[in-house]
């Protein structure tokens, strides 16, 4: 008999515990399926982190005090341009403030920075319409995306050309006082997609770095830097130079240390989970072991007569071992495909958790955005998986068939 056949007669056993074998393979399909979407889920989170982080330039490191006690000014920017490797040094504040168009309100993030570096720091950055403000334009303002066009209005916010009015408020002794000024909106940036993540670009406005200093009373302090390396293999020894220079007094950051960290945490996250969603798979190899058994059990008899037709022993063997490996088959793969099913439920139900993160898509009409992160399931994942439940399910399935094929035959056809 060939090996063919005996996956035929195993094929046919399964059909003829229809219950249990159907048992049996829900087992499975459940730990892949939930292996298959936690890994799905993992993937695309650490793909969109990426995303986020990488409209950062991967050459650029920023450079913020560690302290009230230090201040940032330009001095401090200049010592730090004229490091070896360092194309440019970018001073900025940052401030929240309400912005008023046409009798609407919405509060924002306001950053003050020399626009015309605002590519070589953030290169994903694009205009969708106008110009970059000018360093020393004191009435134009840059609105990001969602600033212009919110999601939740039928109409935008503010229009190229639009006047808006900034204002924040301050403490002065004990006394909130509240500074007002008006703008030009002199550009719009293209949708950019960092979602409230890092620099939120689509949902800051941005206006010269003068009249930063001079609404925002800063006196010539600024809230950080942006340092610009000539490579990004430069980033690490500049930042050591920079520590060297002011200790611990400023801290520094970059989008590779970022993405490293959190490719390290979503790592320590995707083992975790794994290994919760592995334990469904012990458990249905447990099921396959009890099942198997069983079924060798009740069918003593017919092993009885398979060995008095001329069955060898290793064909007993191979029947049973054979039924625990298509229960793996046919469980993996089912498991894989309800793996990309429940993948997608949760990280719809993860995003409407969140507040509706959103990633990019494209459209007929280019790019879109979906109030999720799509989760990403890689080919080689579904392999993976798919051959651990099948090596899972014949591991369990080893013992009840070897005790299958030592059965004695005279013994099992006497056997009620």
């Amino acid at each position: 008999m060939n090996p063919f056949d005996l996956i035929a007669l195993s094929f046919g056993a399964l059909r003829e515990r229809k219950l249990r074998a159907a048992l049996t393979v829900a087992m499975v399909v459940i730990g892949v399926g939930l292996i298959t979407a936690l890994n799905g889920m993992t993937t695309g989170m650490f793909q969109y982190m990426i995303g986020q982080f990488s409209t950062l330039g991967a050459n650029v490191i920023i450079v913020q005090p560690s302290s009230s006690s230090f201040r940032m000014t330009e001095p401090v920017r200049m010592t730090l341009e004229r490091l070896p490797n360092v194309k440019d040094a970018v001073l900025f504040i940052q401030q929240t403030a309400k912005i008023e168009s046409g009798g609407k309100t919405k509060a924002s993030i306001v950053i003050g920075i020399d626009q015309t570096k605002l590519p070589l720091i953030f290169p994903a950055i694009e205009l969708d319409r106008g110009n970059f403000v000018p360093p020393h334009d004191s009435i134009g303002i840059l609105l990001g995306n969602r600033v212009a066009n919110p999601p939740d209005m039928s109409v935008p916010f503010a229009r190229y050309g639009q006047s808006v009015t900034v204002e924040y408020s301050y403490l002065e002794g004990q006394k909130m006082m509240t500074a007002k000024r008006s703008f030009r909106v002199e550009g719009i940036l293209a949708y950019v997609g960092t979602s409230a993540m890092f620099i939120p670009f689509d949902q800051m406005a941005s206006i010269s770095l003068a009249a930063a200093n001079s609404l925002f009373k800063r006196g010539g302090g600024y809230d950080g830097l942006f340092v610009i390396a000539n490579s990004q293999d430069l980033v690490e020894g500049i930042m050591n130079q920079i520590r060297n220079i002011y200790g611990t007094s400023v801290q520094t950051i970059s989008s590779k240390s970022i993405i490293q960290i959190v490719q390290n945490v979503l790592s320590m996250f995707q083992l975790f989970m794994g290994g919760i969603a592995a334990v469904s798979l012990v458990v249905a190899s447990v099921g396959i072991l009890a099942g198997l058994y069983t079924s060798v059990m009740e069918r003593t008899k017919e092993i009885g007569l398979l060995k008095a037709l001329g069955f060898k022993n290793w064909m007993i063997l191979m029947l049973f071992l054979n039924e625990a490996v298509l229960i793996g088959v046919i469980g993996g793969a089912i498991g894989n495909a309800v793996g990309v099913v429940l993948g997608y439920g949760m990280a719809v139900v993860a995003g409407q958790a969140r507040g509706g993160l959103t990633q990019q898509i494209p459209t007929e009409q280019g790019l879109g955005t979906i109030g999720y992160i799509a989760p990403i399931f890689p080919l080689d994942a579904f392999v993976t998986v798919w051959l651990f439940s099948v090596a899972l399910s014949m591991f369990a399935g080893v013992y009840p068939a070897w005790r299958a094929s030592r059965l004695d035959p005279v013994v099992a056809l006497r056997k009620e």
